[in-house]
């Protein structure tokens, strides 16, 4: 990086620093105060995205919980670590002699962190086995999902029923969740789990009835299932977590493998214990492309998988845990822009779900500078910045395409992060974190693993929220 850059870095959190508190609350006070909310709750900061000059900011070196939006610093630093060319690969291994259709030996399918492997995926890797002359198998079927930790989920305090919230592994699927569907035939609920992808469907056993059930859905401790309320309406679907992931695309293989007509074995999952010959692969898309959705879409489980799989590397580790990871990306950041004052950056996870995460404004500006100059705002998803309806007196939205930027949205929590295009034509950097803590750890400890719905005071406080988003990027845009 250029010893002008690292001056402007340095320089933006010095001045973001000694900014004049007054001055600097005053912006954010009264977008607060129109919104309803108090201005303590408000930190940002707003800067030339070019030269990193400051331009204002409030509360910029406080740390805030980021929700999603940490998952713009964490997809930056894998991509850097990983490399602009980098693909997942999932391979199928044969240890052992072929001979008249029969694999006298070892079959694996090997998870290699691949966050946009689906159901067709594994089709084409069973067409491969088939091609390489295969139609039973005398020893194991292995499934080795241990390049990442194996969890049931991605955070505790997040719902167990909630598909953003599936289980995590080298090997995933579909993004790790399933399509149960239900319907009343007869006086009786019949219900179906089934993994979908495009032009193709693949039912699974992974479903039952409760009578007595009081939740609409609860997960079957200690293996992939779901029990379904008899309360249910008599018809409708819902998209749930795979909580093991292995598992599912462990049946899903041998069910593909049945079609093909390949006789398999029940699954072992865990690692292989021979290297074995590479008879099927399956490589994802550049890892740009990957990060592109993963911004736009903010899919949980991808910037997770994403995160641990570029922390390995960093690492030099044939495997990592979740916690091992978030810690590693905290300490790329420190490493990479020493001049910054890191303290307080908590990356619990890579895609910013857990409440424990903290970023403050002045750090995720550095993020989005060093993104700068690698192209990070062809990355990230135009929005709209919801300016005021007709008639009703407040500016109109932003032309498109004038901001670029990710979202966070918790209860009681949200951030913006991103790249805003001025009316003078000058490109600004910009975070803005609206956190009311008190309420948002009030809810972490209400948490009920099995209801889904967000209250009315936190819906009304998110509106109130994007309020104050609104409101300062209309006035920087206008202003600078």
């Amino acid at each position: 990086m250029p010893m002008t850059r690292l001056f402007r870095l340095f320089l933006l959190l010095a001045l973001a620093a000694a900014l004049p508190v007054q001055a600097a609350m005053a912006q954010a006070g009264a977008a607060a105060t129109r919104s309803g909310l108090p201005a303590g709750d408000v930190a940002y900061i707003v800067f030339d995205a070019q030269s990193g000059q400051l331009i204002d900011s409030a509360q910029a070196t406080r740390p805030m919980i980021p929700a999603s939006t940490m998952k713009v610093a964490s997809m930056l630093a894998s991509i850097e670590i990983l490399g602009a060319d980098h693909r997942f690969t999932t391979i199928v291994t044969a240890s052992g002699s072929i001979a008249g259709g029969v694999l006298n030996g070892d079959l694996a399918l090997i998870g290699g962190g691949d966050p946009t492997l689906d159901i067709n995926d594994l089709a084409d890797l069973v067409g491969q086995v088939r091609q390489a002359g295969i139609t039973r198998v005398t020893g194991r079927f292995i499934v080795d999902d241990t390049v990442l930790q194996a969890l049931p989920f991605l955070d505790r305090l997040q719902p167990l029923a909630a598909s953003y919230n599936p289980g995590l592994s080298g090997l995933a699927v579909n993004f790790n969740a399933l399509r149960v569907s239900w319907q009343t035939r007869a006086g009786r609920l019949d219900a179906r789990a089934d993994a979908v992808a495009e032009g193709r469907n693949v039912t699974l056993p992974w479903v039952d009835i409760s009578e007595g059930a009081a939740t609409p859905y609860r997960p079957i401790d200690g293996h992939e299932g779901w029990v379904l309320s008899s309360r249910l309406p008599d018809k409708g679907s819902d998209l749930l977590p795979i909580r093991y992931p292995a598992a599912t695309a462990a049946e899903i293989f041998r069910a593909f493998a049945r079609d093909a007509g390949i006789t398999l074995p029940a699954p072992a999952i865990g690692p292989r214990t021979a290297e074995g010959t590479i008879i099927g692969r399956h490589d994802s898309e550049p890892l740009p492309a990957i990060v592109t959705r993963v911004l736009k879409y903010s899919n949980n489980l991808s910037a997770e998988m994403i995160g641990m799989m570029a922390a390995r590397q960093a690492l030099g580790r044939s495997s990592i845990t979740q916690g091992e990871a978030g810690r590693t990306l905290a300490a790329w950041w420190a490493q990479k822009l020493p001049e910054i004052d890191w303290g307080g950056l908590s990356i619990p996870g890579a895609s910013g779900l857990s409440t424990a995460a903290r970023i403050s404004p002045v750090q995720m500006a550095a993020v989005l500078i060093e993104g700068n100059r690698i192209g990070l705002p062809a990355l990230m998803p135009e929005r709209p910045d919801g300016g005021g309806e007709a008639g009703s007196g407040e500016p109109p939205p932003l032309a498109a395409g004038r901001l670029r930027a990710k979202t966070g949205t918790m209860g009681y929590v949200r951030g913006l992060a991103g790249y805003l295009s001025a009316n003078s034509g000058r490109q600004l950097g910009f975070a803005i974190f609206v956190v009311d803590e008190p309420q948002r750890a009030a809810a972490d400890a209400a948490t009920d693993p099995y209801v889904l719905s967000v209250s009315q005071p936190a819906r009304r406080w998110l509106g109130q929220a994007r309020a104050v988003e609104r409101e300062l990027l209309r006035q920087w845009a206008a202003a600078y």
